[in-house]
Formats: structure tokens, sequence, C-alpha cells
């Protein structure tokens, strides 16, 4: 029998190229395993990485797709590689529920129990782990309830002692009522909270009384105050964080109103918002579904909050006075060079042209159970989170860039924040 045809040797005079063709090559090389695994491939190109240190451009999230739990890690896509699978982290404890990043690689994590929840924030490189509170202090009650957290920021590193976390939580209106019994299930109230990293209970914070309470959606922290989205009419509640000479924590807080002109939906259905800081400035990302029967993501708006300028002796809208509505969302018609990461509590705006060979665009992920309280606080061990609708929307198209996911009886995705 012949022997099979041996494949040409490597070339090696990648190393005689230019410089500055060299550079061009590996800026298109961002990711670092991918860089790793060039070094191996001969002496030739290990030698150019050594010599040139090529920089490499900041970080993007990874995607982590949750497997079920019989599979016993969670798959991680890196949309510097082309959205491949890179690696696969196995996150203690087993089978706990993801709902949002810190930068720094720092997860948080949702812990089920018979009787109470466990809240932790994990540093995924180093294994280190925050507690974080399981239950809350409501507003004008004097008893601690139990609470679920929906999506969470932090105002600064972990490590740092006057951290605060502000996040959304579902909190039992009973004391005495159990988050993790199965159906029927406890009363439960989605709220505003906040606490300081270390502290045992959150503190709700309080609505305007005109609002409805399941219309927080988001969070973000920007400009040294967190800000809360509030469904109904997109207005933020603000809340800023001091600490007082005795080292206690004190917040201020007030309702910004939106004027409501200037958001056309045309006939698609809202699925999420999010609020996103970019270049100084705050975006309400609209994410739609053309059918409530197919809840796939379908397209995306993108709105700059802009402060009026009218001057009250003219404003003549008396429906909306400036003095009640003295902001805007302003539709954007590009995304001017930003590629937006998505997600509760953990969005993130990058500059396309730092990345060669990327192009705007929205990256996305499955998080249409992230809300879904029957789900969170619904009986274990059976699939819930399809973990399907992840992808990149650019240029007015979807597209379905990741890994096809398997179903997981746990997590929806979430995005792992470098």
């Amino acid at each position: 029998m012949a022997a099979a045809p041996q494949p040409p040797p490597l070339p090696e005079s990648m190393a005689n190229l230019p410089d500055d063709i060299l550079l061009s090559i590996l800026s298109r090389i961002p990711c670092k395993a991918d860089r790793a695994r060039m070094s191996i491939v001969c002496k030739a190109w290990r030698a150019v990485l050594v010599r040139l240190k090529a920089p490499r451009p900041r970080p993007l999230p990874w995607l982590l797709l949750p497997t079920p739990l019989l599979g016993g890690s969670t798959r991680v896509a890196c949309a510097l590689s082309g959205f491949r699978v890179h690696h696969y982290l196995t996150i203690n404890p087993l089978g706990a529920r993801c709902f949002g990043s810190h930068d720094g690689a720092w997860l948080f994590l949702s812990c089920g129990e018979s009787k109470k929840r466990s809240h932790l924030l994990l540093d995924v490189r180093s294994s280190r782990i925050r507690d974080l509170p399981g239950e809350i202090l409501r507003w004008n009650d004097p008893d601690a309830h139990r609470m679920v957290i929906l999506a969470a920021t932090l105002s600064s590193s972990p490590d740092d002692p006057n951290c605060v976390v502000a996040a959304i939580v579902a909190a039992s209106r009973d004391p005495d009522s159990t988050p993790g019994a199965v159906p029927p299930f406890p009363p439960v109230q989605r709220c505003a909270a906040f606490w300081r990293m270390g502290w045992p209970r959150a503190i709700e914070i309080p609505l305007d009384a005109s609002q409805a309470v399941p219309s927080v959606e988001d969070v973000v922290y920007h400009d040294g105050a967190f800000r809360f989205l509030l469904t109904h009419g997109d207005h933020i509640l603000v809340c800023t964080p001091t600490m007082g000479h005795a080292g206690n924590l004190m917040t201020d807080w007030e309702l910004i109103r939106f004027h409501p002109g200037g958001r056309i939906y045309d006939e698609h259905f809202i699925r999420a918002r999010y609020l996103i800081e970019s270049r100084g400035g705050l975006l309400l990302v609209v994410r739609f579904m053309a059918d409530r029967t197919q809840p796939w993501t379908s397209m995306f708006k993108v709105f700059l909050a802009i402060e009026r300028k009218t001057t009250p002796d003219v404003d003549t809208d008396a429906d909306f006075p400036l003095a009640k509505y003295p902001w805007s969302w302003s539709e954007l018609d590009t995304l001017g060079g930003r590629m937006l990461f998505i997600g509760y509590g953990c969005s993130r705006s990058y500059e396309s042209d730092q990345y060669p060979g990327f192009k705007d665009g929205i990256y996305f992920s499955d998080d249409s159970k992230f809300y879904d309280e029957a789900m969170i606080f619904g009986k274990d061990n059976v699939v819930t989170y399809p973990c399907s609708d992840n992808g990149k929307w650019s240029e007015g198209h979807v597209q379905r860039c990741f890994p096809k996911p398997d179903p997981s009886d746990y997590s929806a995705p979430v995005w792992l924040l470098p």
C-alpha cells in the first residue's frame, strides 16, 4: 500500500517579513489563546511573538454558555477569536444561576437551597468569593424579607473597602415565606436595592409612588451614581451613594423623567431594554422581537440621553413641560463606531476601530428568562433556559455567530467581563 502523502513542511519565512507587516498580521490575532497556539507552530513564529511583543487590544467579554448539570462545565465563547469555544470552566458551586459579572472576571452567582438563597461574587481567575446578602429591609417595614438578586452592578472593584452594590431583586412580602418553594409560588415584588460590600442585608430604594413596582428593568453605574431604568416611560431613578464622616453609607435619590417623544417602535414588540455607558454618555438599547409567540431577537434601536435645552419661558408642551421632563431619548442613526455588549447590569461599550476586522454591532445573549420569577422561584431540575437566542446585530441584520448551545436547567448565558 502506498504511503499516505505527507503535508508540506511549515514555512518559516514569516520571520523574514518586515516588522510592519508582522505587526499587521498580529493585530488580527488579538486573542491571547490564539497567540499561544500560534507560538507552538514553529520556532520562527515563536521568535516573532517574543521579539515584537505586539500589543493586544482591550479584551472583549466572553460569553458563558451553561450546559446541563450532567455536563458539569460551562463553555466559554470568545468574540476575539471568531466566537469559538476556548475554555471550559467549572463554576463552583455547581449548578449556580449566573446573573451578571463585573470587570476583572467577577461573576455573580445565586445558589438555590430549600429554605434560603445564597448569593456570591466569584473571582473566576483566583476562586476568591465575596458573600452577598440574601435578605432585604423593605421601605417602612421593620422585618427582613428574603430576596433573590436578578441583576446587580458595583460602584468599584469588590476589593475597594468603599464598594457599593446596587441591584434589582425579587423580594417576598411575607418574611416567613420561602423563595425556593414549589408552586404555588410565594408572593414576590421586584424592587431596587443597595448595600455596601460585606453587609448581611440589602436596603430597598423607594420608588416614586406613581411607578408600578415591576417596572425596574436594568441598572448601571454612571457618573458617580447608580441609574435604574424604569420600563414605564423609560425614566431613570438616580441613586447617589456617599460616605459619612463615621464611615456610614448614605444615599440621595431622585427620579429623572424623560419626554416621551423621539422613540418610535413601529410594529415591533419590545423584548428587553438595557442601559449602557458609552463615551461619557448614557445609552438606552431597546431589543425587539417580531412576534410575541416567537421570542427571537429581530432588531435593535439605540437612544442617547439628551438634556433638553428649551427655555422654560417658551416651553409650550403643556402635557410634558420641561420642568418635569427635562431629558429626552434621541435615537441614533448609526452606532458610530461602537461595539455594544448588552446584559442586565453588565453592559459594556467598545470602539470598533481598536479591533482590526471588527465592525459596529450589538452582541446579545439569551436572557429571555432573566426576570421570569416562575423560573427562578420554581421547581429544581427542570430545563428552563433555552440559551439559544445569542448573536450579533450588525448593519440591520441578526447573525447567529456563537456556538450552538444546549438548554440549561440552572442558568441563562451571561457575559464574563475581563
